[in-house]
């Protein structure tokens, strides 16, 4: 077993693309956890949407030992950082057990950090040299900050020509209260003072407290279904120990298990003969009822132990509606949903029912990245086709009356760009709170979130070149003019296009929404006339001219001449398409247009 003071957990936070799984990389190098050269970068981003996207999605934790006998590298006081040998070489011969957990940087993922943080008792605050201090830095150092845990301040990437690291390091001293030599300055992409790294976690992070108790305590951060093992359920163990075959309760004696494996992250998942107090791991549950188990519960070894305090359930900000184009795939869909949901517990559902569309899901989301990730994971991990209907922010009614959700929105900008912004803002309904003016200007304002999810993100990477960034969270409810935009094809409601508009935006968003339906619905045999209706009149209106195609005529001439197995080819091809299609009344609207209007947004 691990001595408890040997222990260091933490985590990596910062603002998207920083490079916080680029750093992971190298200090996995450096304490030999993989070889240098031998593995993918990035290598904790496994899931490919992630690598795709270039962005972190899942939290992803790694053990590293750590030792000086291993690493005389770091007793030589090397790159000019004077005594930084002063602890190591006191501590020659005792191995460390580093547990890092990397951490997304979108907002839409914050989830995934508010959970990571309650595992650790310190992170490293990385900051790009190139970009300053951003809207996600502040956000995530003062969630440290609110669970008292140690931060150690790194700037990365300074090996960049643009890299502006006398700058960056004031805005990280004026905003931790810190002295400017407590900043490590490293490039991740070269490996530049990063081993430094490794001395400051075991000197500055403390060891986890020691348990009063030997009685098993683990609080479940995340987990996954296996079809073999079951649930696999990652732990923080804040109190005695986890093995093999030992049987444990989930909650308070709500369901007991015999644990068939306990491991720990290497990263690959790997047995280990036990998990002690202090220590970051996982258990094999071997249960196949995953409702049985949810992110935040307790194993315990006794079934009248008190829960843990878990975490703080997250109310999801957008909703839309997802629908199988095959609706044999209803059940399959239920079934993946259920399984993202083990380790995605932001995310909400509920089984709906759509006249167009068949049996489908009305899907909580914590934003439109959040949306669109899930989306694609359901598609390409459960080989499902689906339908995602636009999504919406979450009115609530009372009586005749709407309220609609405020956020608090906080925007770093240049100074240069400081207008721009703020009339963006209040093209957006925003109303402006405070600003603070230094190198970067930070404003905050309330904003309805339906404006915000209007494409207020790209527009305000637009007139800043890039430059802003900005983080949000929820406020409050407020009463507003509302009311239904009903959305009608050939005279028929599409309840799937329809949604709550405020009056002021109504006759815009008509405009919009059919001008665009226009471009996406393909021609049809008839034709097909879009109309958007708003307090019982129509506001909108465009129309599609009919086309008739025959597959098998082309040029005037029929397509394979006396060929019968061609003409059947044509004709299978064609139903193959109309598969990807959806009835609504009599139009067909493919499965695109429904992925357009949520992308457009």
């Amino acid at each position: 077993m691990n001595i408890i003071k040997n222990i260091r957990n933490f985590a990596i936070i910062a603002h998207i693309d920083h490079g916080k799984s680029t750093l992971a990389d190298r200090l996995m190098e450096l304490t030999h956890t993989v070889e240098a050269g031998k593995h993918d970068a990035q290598m904790l981003d496994r899931n490919p949407i992630s690598r795709e996207r270039g962005i972190t999605i899942k939290l992803a934790p790694v053990r590293m030992k750590y030792s000086v006998s291993r690493h005389p590298e770091l007793v030589s006081g090397s790159k000019g950082i004077p005594d930084r040998a002063s602890l190591v070489r006191n501590d020659d011969d005792v191995e460390y057990i580093l547990n890092l957990i990397d951490t997304p940087g979108h907002v839409d993922f914050s989830y995934e950090v508010d959970r990571t943080l309650s595992c650790v008792e310190g992170v490293l605050l990385l900051v790009d040299a190139t970009q300053g201090v951003q809207a996600q830095t502040i956000a995530n150092a003062l969630k440290a900050i609110e669970k008292n845990l140690t931060i150690i301040p790194v700037i990365n990437k300074i090996d960049l020509p643009n890299a502006q690291i006398e700058t960056t390091r004031q805005e990280l001293v004026d905003f931790l209260g810190i002295k400017p030599d407590e900043v490590i300055l490293i490039s991740a992409k070269t490996g530049q003072n990063v081993d430094f790294i490794l001395e400051k976690i075991i000197k500055d992070i403390p060891p986890p407290q020691q348990a009063n108790s030997d009685t098993l305590q683990a609080l479940i951060f995340d987990s996954y279904f296996d079809s073999h093992k079951g649930v696999v359920s990652f732990v923080r163990v804040l109190g005695g120990q986890a093995g093999a075959n030992m049987k444990m309760y989930l909650g308070i004696g709500k369901q007991s298990f015999v644990a068939t494996e306990v491991g720990i992250f290497t990263p690959d998942l790997t047995p280990a003969e036990n998990l002690g107090s202090g220590e970051i791991g996982y258990i094999v549950t071997n249960l196949k009822d995953i409702h049985n188990v949810r992110v935040g519960d307790t194993i315990a070894d006794k079934s009248d132990l008190p829960a843990l305090p878990g975490y703080r359930k997250v109310k999801p900000m957008v909703y839309a509606s997802l629908f199988p184009t095959d609706t044999a795939d209803y059940e399959n869909l239920k079934k993946a949903l259920e399984k993202i949901y083990l380790n995605d517990s932001a995310l909400e559902f509920q089984a709906i029912y759509s006249q167009a569309l068949g049996a489908g899901f009305r899907v909580g989301f914590l934003g439109l990245l959040h949306a669109d990730v899930i989306r694609e994971r359901l598609e390409r991990e459960y080989n499902l086709n689906l339908v995602l209907t636009p999504p919406q922010v979450d009115y609530k009614k009372e009586g005749e009356t709407y309220f609609e959700p405020i956020v608090r929105i906080l925007i770093l900008t240049p100074k240069e760009y400081l207008g721009g912004v703020m009339q963006l803002c209040e093209n957006h309904r925003a109303r402006f709170l405070t600003m603070d003016n230094k190198n970067h200007v930070t404003i905050e304002y309330e904003m309805p979130m339906s404006e915000m999810i209007l494409g207020f993100f790209d527009e305000i990477k637009s007139v800043t070149s890039g430059y802003a960034s900005f983080d949000w969270n929820f406020l409050e409810y407020r009463q507003v003019v509302a009311d239904k935009l009903t959305v009608l094809l050939n005279d028929d409601e599409v309840e799937e296009f329809s949604q709550i508009v405020v009056a002021q935006r109504a006759q815009e968003m008509g405009q919009e929404l059919t001008q665009k339906l226009k471009k996406l619905i393909p021609r049809q045999q008839f034709e097909v006339k879009i109309q958007a209706k708003y307090k019982g009149r129509i506001i909108a209106a465009e129309r599609v001219s009919a086309f008739r195609k025959d597959v098998l005529v082309k040029g005037g001439k029929t397509v394979g001449g006396g060929d019968y197995s061609r003409k059947r080819k044509l004709l299978e091809k064609q139903k193959e398409g109309k598969k990807r299609m959806k009835m609504i009344g009599s139009v067909e609207v493919p499965k695109e247009v429904f992925t357009s209007l949520f992308k457009n947004k």
